[in-house]
Parts: structure tokens; C-alpha cells; sequence
């Protein structure tokens, strides 16, 4: 995360004075999705994995700890474009080197999406340098 202030930008960890900064020890959270699940690592969090609890609630999926260190709400945003509802047994999790990995399980409807999606892009034909030449701007 960056914050932006008047006299220019700090990145995570870096303390400009006078104003308001996030903790370096901030937990982070990062989409990494494979080809059948959506995952998620949220990093570092030391406790170990009884101490999370990982629920769906509103179609989000929501990660808490029991000594209420920690909260967060995850949306998919590709199951809402689709309109599609969570299920909570489709939520795994697991916790290694201080990172939680969660994974969504994707839904037949998304894989066959992303299916049509990868389809529809081998079949468009890369631009050849030649063909830029007449595009070039005056």
C-alpha cells in the first residue's frame, strides 16, 4: 500500500513525518488464483491455523482470528460479475512460513468462462511490426 501525501509518495514501511502511515508489520493480503481456484495469501501472520476462522458470509469470505488480531472480507469479484453465490465448502485453507493460503474452488460456470475467454484470445492474430507502420501518429 502506498499513501499519497503533499510532499509525494511513501511506500509500505517508510514513515514520512506528521503523517499517518501503515504499520510495516501489516498483514498483506494478494490474489494468486490457479486454473481451478480462486486463492488468495495474506502475509505475515505468525498464529497458527486453529486460530483462523474462515467463514462465507454475504457472499464474501471472511477471515477472522480468535484473539481478534485480524479481520478481513474477501470479495470475488468474478463470481459477482456472474451472479454467482458462495458455498462454504468450497473455501479451504492452509498456513505455512507465516502466510495463510486460502482457495475458493471454481465453480463449473467459471471455468467454462474462462475456457471461452482463453478461446476467443488464440483466435485473434497478433499485430505484425509491418502492420504498425501505418497506425504511426503524425
Amino acid at each position: 500500500a502506498v499513501v499519497s501525501t503533499q510532499s509525494g509518495h511513501y511506500g509500505r514501511g517508510q514513515q514520512p513525518s506528521d503523517h499517518l502511515w501503515e504499520a510495516s508489520s501489516a498483514a498483506y493480503c494478494y490474489r494468486q488464483d490457479s486454473k481451478t481456484h480462486f486463492a488468495w495469501r495474506i502475509q505475515p501472520l505468525t498464529w497458527p491455523l486453529t486460530n483462523y476462522k474462515i467463514s462465507v458470509e454475504d457472499d464474501k469470505i471472511v477471515v477472522r482470528t480468535e484473539n481478534k488480531k485480524y479481520f478481513k472480507k474477501i470479495v470475488i469479484e468474478d463470481m459477482v460479475r456472474c451472479e454467482l453465490p458462495l458455498h462454504p465448502k468450497n473455501v479451504s485453507c492452509a498456513h505455512a512460513a507465516d502466510t495463510l493460503m486460502i482457495s475458493y474452488l471454481k465453480p463449473p460456470a467459471i471455468l467454462q468462462l474462462e475456457q471461452t475467454l482463453y478461446s476467443d484470445l488464440c483466435q485473434i492474430k497478433p499485430i505484425q511490426d509491418h502492420e504498425m507502420e501505418s497506425c504511426k501518429q503524425q
